[in-house]
């Protein structure tokens, strides 16, 4: 159900449901069209034209480009929040065991095909933030503002893990949430550079104990 039948409090239709048809497929050209061709390669045209839509969809649907590109990023971040809470057991998780299977999770879907179309569509969205042709302000809100959304959620982790005794008590939230972060984005933008020499499960195996031992209660603290 879209966000705007569930608004309105009513069972969708069969028309609802061919337009949330029609978002999604130009949602998929949009993550194919980034992941194949980078930021440039992303018109409106072209993305109505893989979809098999009219270019007045994309417009309908996302208002205008970066509209499109703001809808790509949430869904990136939402289907990736959508698989976590499929793991059984994910909402009687301790903070510890939230923050680690978060960054499991990050690893096993990058070597998946599909999931790995999105991440190098998000790749391409952050580099082109910070220095591409599209590099404008409204562009780096909005990848800040995703980053942003994905540490707070770590950190409200971390948090709850200091509170039910998973996670040492003097944590730095802040600090632990954003080396989580960089550690997924160092690994994206070395994975996409050389995937084959970039051996996911091992690194992901060595993140995981890292992290055990700078958050787990019995680990050495700063000093």
């Amino acid at each position: 159900m879209s966000d705007s039948t569930a608004a309105a409090g009513r069972r969708p239709t069969r028309r609802d449901d061919q337009r949330e048809a029609s978002r999604r497929r130009l949602l998929d050209a949009a993550l194919e069209i980034l992941a194949e061709e980078g930021y440039r390669g992303l018109t409106v045209k072209q993305v109505g034209d893989r979809a098999g839509v009219s270019r007045g969809m994309v417009n309908y649907h996302f208002t205008s480009k970066a509209g499109l590109v703001e809808a790509v990023v949430t869904d990136i971040r939402e289907v990736f929040v959508d698989r976590l809470r499929a793991l059984p057991g994910y909402d009687r998780m301790s903070g510890l065991e939230a923050v680690l299977a978060k960054l499991d999770q990050f690893f096993v879907r990058l070597a998946e095909p599909e999931p790995a179309v999105r991440a190098r569509a998000l790749l391409v969205l952050l580099v082109e933030a910070v220095g591409g042709t599209g590099g404008t302000g409204e562009m780096k809100s909005t990848m800040a503002g995703h980053l942003n959304l994905v540490r707070t959620a770590v950190e409200d982790d971390i948090r709850r893990g200091m509170v039910d005794g998973s996670i040492r008590p003097d944590a730095d939230a802040v600090a632990q949430a954003f080396l989580v972060e960089s550690i997924a984005r160092g690994v994206l933008l070395q994975y996409q550079l050389d995937s084959a020499r970039t051996r996911l499960a091992k690194i992901g195996r060595a993140a995981h104990e890292m992290l055990v031992l700078g958050l787990a209660p019995d680990s050495a603290g700063p000093g």
